[in-house]
């Protein structure tokens, strides 16, 4: 399935029939089994729940994880990546009005 674009500065998840989640914009694979993944992304970590899953690719370079099982759930964690992007951006167009 050629249809999930790649943009390097985007920040997506895709989950296709709960049997496939693509992620884009990780960072690190902080841990992995069967029933969960943990990922660190651009965003925050992420915990992704289900059953049998395993990793089809992992492409740091381009920020892409694909993902295959029984997709149950996901969880976002540390807001503070998050907040001081935002910051970040709000400085900015401050600066340049």
């Amino acid at each position: 399935m050629n249809d999930f674009e790649l943009d390097e500065k985007e920040h997506r998840i895709e989950i296709l029939q709960r049997e496939q989640v693509r992620i884009q914009g990780v960072i690190h694979v902080e841990s992995f089994d069967e029933r969960q993944v943990v990922i660190e992304t651009d965003l925050g970590m992420i915990t992704v729940i289900g059953e049998e899953f395993h990793i089809t690719s992992l492409d740091l370079d381009k920020g892409l994880l694909i993902l295959e099982g029984a997709f149950a759930g996901l969880e976002y964690s540390g807001l503070d990546r998050l907040k001081s992007r935002q910051k970040d951006r709000g400085f900015l167009q401050r600066r340049f009005r």
